[in-house]
């Protein structure tokens, strides 16, 4: 059914060509295939003829990712708990086998090829979901779910394509056969190892300046109607605006609170002693601690993924699953403690409390103090517990990979974030505050096909020509920097 489909080393692998979509979609066979069990694999290739063994495996290993997620998405459905516990054993029956399957259909793969672009075309295939409708799915998508199996994750042909991916672009093989024209060249320098740094780069501005605002504000003057927006005021609003108009994520609580602080304060800016003030300091330290989280944008994506990333990984886990469980475990009894030995410290009798104007006993006031340190002491005792009992502390023996060097749950945690990283920084990404430009572009663009002129198949064109003359000129420089071995 794809005999004019025609694939080679000078095709994007990114691209919706017209024969797109000529490729079978992925949720009908799923749904027959768990019809069928086991025996459907057998009736997969005999069903589709594909141009490639690449583009056939691709297809396959889809299938597998797609009705191992159908089995968790059906889990809790129903009321009855014997029929939950069943679909339960059911998924973690599908999991084991899904991860063997699609093992042994990649190894199958590699005895019979080995050339790094026809490998690489396994994960960047796009196939459709649905025989109608325009959403897509590809095997490097299926990664990044919850419920990947973690053979797949693991395999180190994965990992290797994942790495050369993140550190080449995913044209690396057209590049170096010549496949490419000289504006593709140009576009395949913006690797997403680039973009990402152009993203963090990004984050480190906006944070310098707001540390600068913080450090040196404004002095207060009354003024009438005088605009007080100097350039570094502007940057910070200009640059959470941007922040605000990408979709939202964890990455956006800075923006959240740092716009609305100099908006709501115009024409004046937030001065020390306002509350606008003090919201710019809990931006700052959500910024600080969002800069070393595991997910892109981030600094362990940007240093040695593969040992900074799990170390971040490490201590997310160990703050979600320890600390903050420990801490709010202990919050009652240390507020209701603290409370005590203020009350009995004070020389001020509390009228609150008593009607009487005589203070706290000595005696009271020792108590109330000891029971204090008690309480700190068994916080601190639950935190050590807690951490010698952690599970994830354990170095992995038995794997070689960086990744499991804390452990193979935390190695799997962190290959997924890393995943996600490339998928995020595909070509012709707009990092912040550069998405500002797309969106100069697309909303027009919305507007004319409201009023009846559809004018999409010019915005992409439109969009890039932005992205070459701002990102990609950019990320070329960066790009050079690191082909010549000066960063």
């Amino acid at each position: 059914m794809n005999e004019t489909l025609q694939v080679n080393e000078a095709t994007p692998l990114l691209s919706a060509s017209p024969g797109f979509t000529e490729r079978p979609a992925v949720l009908p066979v799923v749904r027959r295939y768990r019809l069928g069990g086991s025996n459907a694999d057998d009736t997969l290739d005999s069903q589709y003829r594909f141009p490639s063994d690449a583009e056939r495996i691709a297809f396959l290993l889809l299938v597998q990712l797609h009705y191992n997620e159908s089995q968790y998405s059906s889990l809790n459905d129903s009321s009855d708990i014997w029929e939950n516990w069943q679909h339960a054993r059911a998924a973690s029956a599908v999991v084991e086998d899904t991860g063997r399957r699609t093992s042994q259909i990649l190894n199958q793969f590699l005895l019979n090829h080995s050339s790094s672009f026809t490998i690489q075309t396994i994960f960047w295939t796009a196939f459709p979901l649905e025989d109608t409708g325009y959403a897509t799915t590809r095997v490097i998508d299926m990664l990044t779910e919850d419920h990947a199996p973690p053979e797949l994750l693991t395999h180190p042909v994965v990992e290797a394509v994942v790495a050369k991916c993140w550190k080449y672009g995913m044209k690396a093989g057209s590049a170096q056969d010549h496949g490419l024209s000289l504006i593709g060249h140009f576009d395949a320098l913006s690797t997403p190892r680039v973009l990402h740094f152009i993203d963090v780069l990004g984050r480190l501005v906006f944070m310098g300046s707001l540390i600068h605002y913080l450090l040196y504000p404004p002095h207060f003057h009354i003024t009438l109607g005088q605009n007080e927006q100097g350039t570094r005021e502007v940057i910070l609003t200009f640059m959470s605006a941007a922040s605000l108009a990408r979709r939202w994520s964890i990455h956006t609580l800075p923006a959240m609170l740092v716009f609305p602080a100099f908006v709501m304060t115009l024409p004046s800016v937030p001065l020390p002693g306002n509350v606008s003030f003090s919201v710019l300091h809990i931006a700052l330290l959500l910024q600080l601690v969002l800069l070393h989280l595991p997910n892109s944008p981030s600094l362990p994506s940007a240093i040695k993924p593969e040992s900074t990333i799990p170390l971040s990984t490490l201590l997310s886990h160990g703050a979600t699953r320890i600390v903050i469980p420990v801490t709010l475990f202990f919050f009652p009894v240390l507020l209701l403690t603290t409370f005590l030995v203020s009350a009995s410290l004070v020389d001020t009798p509390l009228l609150v409390l008593t009607n009487s104007l005589e203070v706290a006993p000595m005696d009271s006031r020792f108590s109330f103090f000891i029971l204090f340190i008690t309480v700190i002491v068994l916080l601190l005792g639950g935190l050590g517990v807690a951490l010698a009992m952690f599970p994830t502390l354990a170095s992995s023996a038995t794997s070689t990979s960086k990744w499991d060097h804390y452990s193979r749950e935390i190695g799997l945690h962190a290959r997924r974030s890393f995943v996600e990283a490339l998928v995020q920084y595909e070509p012709y990404y707009f990092p912040v505050p550069f998405n500002l430009l797309q969106l100069v572009v697309r909303v027009p663009c919305i507007a004319f096909s409201w009023l009846g002129h559809p004018v999409i198949r010019y915005t992409e064109s439109v969009e890039r020509v932005l992205w070459r003359v701002s990102v990609g000129l950019i990320g070329a420089v960066i790009s050079g920097f690191w082909l010549w071995g000066l960063a």
